[in-house]
């Protein structure tokens, strides 16, 4: 479907062994198809940042590879199913941030699916109004802020489920 030369921003995506996994183009202009994303094998998973992080230590898991890179051991989806991320890493580990669309109905489908099976999310306050960590950078909110901002706000339960409440009517 992409017909017209279209420069994109090349992200690939490798496994914990540093195996090149899947590629990612992003436009760098307004385009139709923003994303393209391509396995290199069917099996191959679909996650970036893989190779960078600690599984150790608390992994966030964000939905675009660019926003993964502005906090400390972030890994990336590329969609927004963030809960794919359990697969690969010890759930105990993860917080999952999604984008702030509080009117965007998919996005908070899988939030309520993700509280209801106990994950640590983020659920961004009323005083953050951009749209994902992206814009929030280009906001001139520090990297150290972000940081806060989101451990600040992460819950699970019943603390999620009333937050959530509160944030989706924003």
């Amino acid at each position: 479907e992409l017909k017209e030369d279209d420069p994109r921003l090349i992200i690939p995506f490798y496994d914990t062994d540093g195996a090149l996994l899947a590629v990612q183009g992003r436009s760098l202009r307004d385009s139709k198809i923003r994303y393209i994303t391509i396995k290199l094998a069917e099996e191959s998973i679909k996650i970036f940042g893989l190779d960078r992080i600690n599984k150790e230590e608390k992994v966030y898991v964000t939905e675009g590879p660019i926003d993964s890179l502005f906090l400390p051991n972030a890994v990336a989806t590329a969609d927004a199913n963030l809960a794919n991320a359990v697969n690969y890493i010890p759930r105990e580990k993860l917080v999952l941030v999604f984008d702030n669309e509080p009117r965007n109905k998919e996005i908070i489908s899988r939030m309520e699916k993700v509280i209801d099976n106990g994950w640590n999310i983020c659920i961004w306050p009323e005083s953050v109004a951009c749209k994902d960590l992206n814009d929030m950078i280009l906001a001139s909110i520090q990297e150290s802020r972000l940081i806060e901002i989101i451990n600040m706000n992460t819950y699970n339960g019943l603390l999620a489920k009333t937050h959530l409440a509160t944030w989706r009517k924003k």
